[in-house]
């Protein structure tokens, strides 16, 4: 399904965040991502969107290398990314009504999709995500909750076989947020989805991925890379993402998994890994 091969990303301030990185997702794979914060977590969710492109290597899906954002690959931000002037029925449309203007070009709509049924399949993902009631209302008039069940709605109505979270429950209840993690996993599931989830919570990344990725690179300067052109971090800064350090978690999802001691256990190893990449980076 997705193919990194010897990709290397820099910033325009001359900070690199992935050299010569290699990783494979295969097809319906769950995967979540974590690391400290500014370690390329969210870069490299927009490269596997196509929305930004690596200084050198390349992306791959489904064996074509990747140069724009592809029509079958959703993407769920972590502020919901709704229209706060558009319904919330209009806002899961957007994306039909945007496919219907281009028509299947191939680029920006599927070369099979058919749009006859889009009214049909707005309603169908508004009830089946609960929020059917409040289809008439605007994104400020609904919970966090309700607004993210939005945005999946929105992303599902398209029928991606691909999808990409950036840390879409980070803002939410805990109680909600499960609720969330529990539902996209069922809807993995039903739509045979390869799903990939940056987090920075620990507790997610096990519960959510079958397998883990953790990146261990936090370039100095926090989460956003500096603006001056040219600069190099002191001393050249920690080194960049070069291995695809990975966790398998084969009971992610599994019911009761919080529950039992697996779970504790290997959040705890995720800990000690990422503990291990602080002090390295000390």
């Amino acid at each position: 399904m997705i193919q990194i091969q010897s990709l290397t990303f820099t910033y325009p301030n001359g900070t690199t965040i992935f050299e010569s990185f290699s990783w494979t997702v295969e097809r319906g794979e769950a995967w979540a991502v974590i690391g400290p914060s500014g370690c390329g977590k969210t870069t490299l969710l927009y490269l596997l969107a196509g929305l930004r492109q690596p200084t050198a290597g390349r992306v791959l899906i489904d064996g074509q290398p990747l140069t724009r954002p592809r029509p079958r690959t959703g993407l769920i931000l972590q502020d919901y990314g709704l229209l706060p002037w558009a319904t919330v029925w209009d806002n899961v449309a957007l994306g039909l009504q945007i496919r219907a203007f281009y028509g299947p070009d191939g680029v920006h709509t599927p070369t099979d999709e058919t749009l006859d049924d889009g009214q049909a399949r707005v309603n169908y993902w508004l009830k089946r995500l609960g929020i059917d009631h409040v289809a008439r209302q605007y994104p400020h008039q609904i919970s966090g909750g309700q607004r993210q069940r939005v945005a999946i709605a929105r992303t599902l109505v398209l029928r991606p076989d691909l999808l990409l979270m950036d840390e879409p429950f980070g803002a939410l209840d805990a109680l909600t947020r499960e609720d969330l993690q529990n539902l996209t996993l069922d809807l993995r599931a039903e739509q045979r989805l390869t799903t990939v989830i940056v987090t920075h919570n620990i507790e997610e990344a096990v519960f959510m991925g079958e397998k883990i990725l953790v990146l261990r690179q936090s370039p100095i300067g926090g989460s956003q890379p500096p603006t001056g052109r040219g600069q190099s971090p002191a001393g050249g800064g920690p080194p960049p993402n070069r291995e695809a350090v990975v966790i398998e978690n084969p009971q992610a999802g599994s019911e009761g998994y919080r529950q039992r001691d697996a779970f504790f256990a290997r959040c705890n190893e995720l800990r000690e890994l990422m503990g291990e990449a602080a002090d390295e980076m000390a």
